[in-house]
């Protein structure tokens, strides 16, 4: 038994990483196919049931030919961390290989798999009463004075959070005055004995720009044909502060439902979003991703690329 579960942890696990629109989902499919693969996803908004159309989840077709795991498995109202993904993702990855497949990463939320590759050494958990005293603070001074007073201890946010990012704000604050410590120096802890596998294939996808920019236009208008608007609807009333509501489009198409912007200028601030976010995605994957394998067009020898991953597969085992 000893020497299966050394044979598990030492199992190659393929990691498809790259902006959206990128064609990840596409080429995980075909690789699949080889590897005898499980695809397990790692984008923050395909983890949601209620955000299907607009996070471009695969489809049930997909689904029936390759095990899909990890979309669609959470409510609206759960506010999904790196670090619940990680301890989702660990389960669904040894449940692959006890299967004798292949897992296969797919996604472009760089924090979620950092958190798989580099550790999350031992965060702790925010407790309700420090919780509460945080969102007390947060009540009584407003957004604008709370980020300052999070900056002050933690002036790292600067570059990670947004002032309007009121539940991450709120959890960082509560975890410093729960234990002394900034939530991002919990996070630098990580330590070897929290990388769970170490037999890693990085691929990573980056298309031309041009290419992702006229990508991003059409897949949003064919969203809002397959009903994307009608999908936003079911959103209305939630919390603005949970991460299902910063999903690109959404509160646009709500405030166009409601009257308050035309569609155009919904479609408009969507497309630019999200063609900020794809660079953003693009930027950090140069500087925090180190690809054992790149392509900028896998439907370019689409066989060619596959043959070389499988050679990085068959070194591995």
């Amino acid at each position: 038994m000893n020497e299966f579960l050394k044979t598990i942890n030492n199992s190659p696990i393929i990691i498809i990483a790259g902006p959206t629109a990128s064609g990840k989902s596409e080429f995980a499919i075909d690789l699949a196919k080889e590897v005898s693969g499980t695809i397990i996803n790692f984008d923050s908004m395909q983890v949601y049931k209620e955000l299907k159309i607009l996070s471009a989840r695969p489809n049930r077709h997909y689904c029936k030919i390759i095990p899909h795991k990890l979309y669609g498995f959470l409510d609206a109202d759960f506010p999904c961390s790196a670090l619940y993904w990680r301890d989702m993702a660990l389960i669904k990855i040894k449940e692959s290989l006890f299967k004798g497949r292949t897992p296969i990463l797919v996604g472009g939320t760089g924090l979620y798999i950092k958190s798989l590759l580099d550790g999350i050494d031992g965060v702790p958990k925010s407790l309700p009463e420090y919780r509460i005293k945080a969102e007390k603070i947060f009540k009584e001074e407003g957004s604008k004075k709370f980020y300052d007073i999070v900056k002050s201890v933690d002036p790292s946010i600067a570059d990670r959070i947004s002032a309007n990012d009121k539940q991450r704000l709120i959890r960082n604050y509560s975890i410093w005055i729960q234990t002394g410590k900034t939530l991002y120096d919990w996070q630098n802890q990580a330590s070897s004995n929290k990388k769970f596998f170490k037999n890693f294939i990085k691929v990573r996808l980056y298309p031309d720009r041009k290419i992702i920019r006229g990508v991003i236009s059409e897949r949003f208008y064919k969203m809002v044909a397959d009903g994307a608007v009608d999908e936003v609807q079911a959103l209305k009333g939630k919390d603005l502060s949970l991460p299902i509501m910063k999903a690109h489009g959404v509160r646009e198409l709500l405030a166009f439902s409601s009257g308050g912007i035309s569609f155009e200028e919904a479609a408009s601030k969507t497309i630019t979003n999200i063609r900020q976010y794809a660079k953003r995605q693009d930027t950090w994957f140069n500087n925090k991703y180190i690809a054992d394998y790149k392509i900028t067009n896998y439907r370019t020898n689409l066989n060619l690329h596959i043959k070389k991953i499988l050679n990085l597969y068959d070194k591995l085992y």
